[in-house]
């Protein structure tokens, strides 16, 4: 789910200020185009986690070195993880994977092999709810902590890397992750790995990719470990380093 309702409600919102520009007075008409404004704000601030409009993430690295960051999420995954690392090791690249908490018990074997490899871990919330931005803050600070929980259950050490699902933000969503003392990691190269084909994923990066890059890619992906393999050929000619976040 992309939160096609924040659409819906956005083309709405417009459809409402043409019939009132079209019928009102001048006053409500600036009114209506003020109110514009302010959902077209409010929509790409809640969507585009890089405009800091809710919460300062990090959407690129801070670095005067040719690094940059691959990260993963909506893992671990048994059909793809464990090959994702293998190819990580051939090019002795490292990477953060950042992981759902509902799904560390049943791959903890692969959770400890990506510690034991010198990748990083995050919290990516313990059930991936669409509806997550929506919750109370309670139920949000909830589903971080259960993950976190996770992690500490299979001794892995709690740091403090999160990432919301689907990159949305709010102001629920910000006072949770300020209270729990997290960090919010963003990307500066969104795949769309999810509905994309591998030729234009791979493109992509090679387009956009340079130091100071995060690039965003899901273990889910059937094609992933196709473009893994592609991106970190093309970065290794480029001298570019694939490193773990901390």
């Amino acid at each position: 789910m992309r939160f096609y309702w924040l659409i819906t409600l956005y083309l709405l919102g417009v459809l409402s200020v043409i019939f009132v520009v079209q019928t009102s007075t001048l006053v409500i008409s600036l009114i209506s185009l003020l109110t514009l404004v302010f959902m077209t704000i409010l929509v790409l601030g809640v969507s585009i986690m890089r405009l800091n409009l809710f919460v300062t993430s990090v959407s690129k690295l801070d670095t005067t070195n040719n690094e940059m960051a691959i990260t993963f999420d909506d893992g671990p995954s048994a059909e793809n993880t464990p090959q994702i690392l293998d190819i990580l090791a051939k090019y002795n690249a490292k990477a953060t994977f950042f992981c759902i908490g509902n799904k560390l018990s049943e791959h903890a074997d692969i959770l400890k092999r990506i510690i034991a490899e010198g990748h990083s871990v995050g919290n990516h919330t313990f059930e991936h709810a669409p509806t997550f931005p929506i919750w109370s803050v309670k139920k949000i600070k909830e589903s971080i902590r259960n993950t976190d929980t996770e992690f500490t259950r299979l001794d892995v050490e709690i740091n403090n890397l999160f990432r919301p699902p689907y990159g949305v933000t709010n102001n629920l969503v910000a006072a949770a992750i300020k209270s729990l003392d997290k960090k919010c990691i963003g990307w500066s190269i969104r795949t769309k790995d999810t509905c994309r084909t591998p030729e234009q994923v791979i493109a992509l990066v090679k387009k956009r990719v340079k130091p100071g890059s995060i690039i965003l890619l899901h273990d889910t992906n059937k094609y992933v470990c196709q473009e893994l393999e592609e991106i970190l050929k093309y970065c290794q000619a480029q001298q570019l380093n694939s490193i773990a976040l901390s």
